[in-house]
């Protein structure tokens, strides 16, 4: 029997694929001969293609998504075309909720799977050549599941996804997990068990994929505890949260946990009642706002809060509040994204109802709503480009807390930066001009400025080479003060401020910048040292 490939495009190469892992291993158990490989969207088809021919596979099955289902839809029909006679079978969410219509529309595949593929992927392919459309008729045992990753030695420098539970009790309509709201989850013990696999190996993330994590509290507070007494002082563990269901017990446990053992995703997505409603989102954003804030101020885990632009009922005045009552939570990463229309999603059901218009092709992004038109779309764009470059890159912090400190609207700010920008890309230090140029334009100090500029670079890397506006420093009393050489990878800069003091008094001062230790937003530990006594 020839083997099955089961084919993975990831979104980026530091991505890996937990189905076609899974889905191998239930065909192990099954003694049908599979493997599995991954690429990456950003490979050339042709390369892709090349490669899995290299592979001989007597059967394809391709793991679908938004994000790859240009290339699995190229790589498909110019596979067929080249092996007649081959089966290829696909899976995943984006065929899954429209197999009929995607099976008529691609002549090149033989069948699709919908649903959980381990109870029926191998008695599909227990046929020598399946066609059709074949549908779970009930779920995985998440108990009888083995651990996905016999390959933890290939994985130094990936993000491992792993997954405690399935399903999820919430409606929301924009998402194709309300279609299964019958929410299963996977014993304790082997959690744990599955947990200190990954904690021995080492892996760099592990991202649990969870539709909300913390949905049952003390099973929350058991696997945060659990990690935080078996923590081997490098792996991170990110978690998608409800952002009002964190307790006062758990709040307790996270204030003691190491800085960077935890990462929270928090989907925020509107604080408009009406658009909240819209999307059957219930949310109690006072206590969202409060737990957000508190474990902000413990300073050891990175929040990531998420936005979507053009759900119904919200216009642009009120979507730029959205983002100014989410930005004044502070996250460490605030992702603005647009509502997309799924298929198989409520709202794509409601879409004439509200007015939706939207692209046909993957995404499927929001184009306008009666709201929000498509020129205020593109200007939200503007936004989230702004934001991710200069607010979730985490390199021009305290450049952005002088140009904020005054300013009532972070959205019109980065709005107005943006509209000033050039669309096309520029270099990294072009950046930090361009943020110069702008803030004296809005009455920064320009000379505080360059510093704070100087300042940004240091956290990050050794200032070899400077932007044009950045603060060129007092090399010789640098040299003068300088109690000894820094090590290859530390940098000691001399500043007329106290860098490390809120208030940035006048006092010079010497700060030793160490990229060997930094915390879990990419800053170097500072320290300030006394100059040399010498001087």
């Amino acid at each position: 029997m020839k083997k099955t490939l089961l084919v993975a495009v990831n979104a980026r190469f530091s991505h890996t694929n937990l189905a076609v892992r899974s889905l191998k291993l239930a065909l192990d158990a099954a003694g049908i001969p599979a493997a599995f490989v991954e690429y990456t969207i950003n490979q050339p088809v042709r390369e892709i293609l090349a490669d899995i021919v290299s592979r001989a596979p007597g059967r394809l099955l391709f793991s679908c998504y938004i994000w790859n289902i240009r290339q699995v839809e190229q790589l498909g029909s110019e596979f067929r075309a080249l092996f007649p006679d081959i089966p290829i079978l696909l899976g995943g969410p984006e065929v899954s909720f429209d197999p009929e219509d995607r099976l008529a529309r691609y002549g090149w595949a033989d069948g699709i799977l919908c649903g959980e593929g381990e109870p029926i992927l191998a008695q599909v392919l227990s046929e020598p050549h399946p066609r059709g459309i074949f549908r779970a008729s009930r779920f995985a045992d998440l108990d009888a599941l083995p651990f996905p990753y016999s390959d933890l030695t290939s994985l130094p420098n990936r993000v491992l996804y792993y997954e405690s539970s399935r399903g999820c009790p919430y409606g929301c309509s924009y998402c194709l997990s309300s279609a299964d709201r019958t929410v299963r989850f996977r014993s304790l013990p082997l959690v744990f068990d599955d947990l200190q696999k990954l904690l021995d190996a080492r892996v760099m993330q592990v991202k649990f994929v969870d539709r909300t994590f913390n949905l049952r509290p003390d099973r929350a507070s058991a696997i945060w505890q659990y990690l935080a007494a078996h923590d081997n002082g490098y792996t991170s563990f990110q978690m998608e949260l409800g952002g009002d269901l964190t307790t006062p017990d758990q709040l307790r446990l996270l204030q003691t946990v190491r800085p960077g053992l935890f990462q929270f995703e928090i989907g925020v997505q509107s604080t408009c009642a009406a658009a909240l409603a819209a999307a059957a989102r219930p949310t109690d954003l006072q206590t969202l706002r409060d737990n957000v804030c508190t474990v902000g101020a413990f300073g050891n885990i990175h929040q990531h809060l998420d936005l979507i632009a053009g759900l119904p009922l919200e216009g642009f005045e009120r979507f730029a509040q959205s983002y100014d009552e989410v930005f004044a939570m502070r996250p460490h990463q605030l992702q603005l994204g647009f509502l997309k229309l799924l298929r198989g999603s409520r709202l794509y059901e409601q879409r004439e109802q509200y007015g939706l218009v939207y692209s046909e092709t993957p995404p499927y992004e929001i184009l306008q709503t009666p709201q929000l038109s498509f020129h205020e779309i593109c200007r939200i764009k503007r936004v989230e480009e702004m934001t991710e470059l200069y607010y979730n890159s985490g390199r021009f912090q305290n450049q952005l807390a002088c140009l904020l400190r005054d300013c009532p609207s972070p959205f019109r700010m980065f709005l107005a930066l943006g509209e000033r920008i050039p669309a096309q890309n520029v270099g990294k230090y072009a950046c930090y001009d361009l943020l110069f140029t702008f803030a004296v334009e809005q009455g920064c100090d320009p000379e505080v400025f360059s510093w704070l500029m100087r300042l940004d670079l240091c956290l990050h890397e050794r200032p070899r080479r400077l932007p044009e506006h950045c603060a060129a420093g007092n090399e010789p009393r640098r040299r003068l003060l300088l109690p000894g050489k820094p090590g290859p990878q530390e940098w000691v800069e001399l500043f007329p401020f106290d860098p490390l003091d809120p208030q940035h008094p006048q006092q010079e001062t010497l700060v030793r910048f160490d990229y060997t230790l930094r915390d879990p937003f990419g800053n170097a530990s500072c320290t300030k040292i006394e100059p040399s006594q010498s001087a």
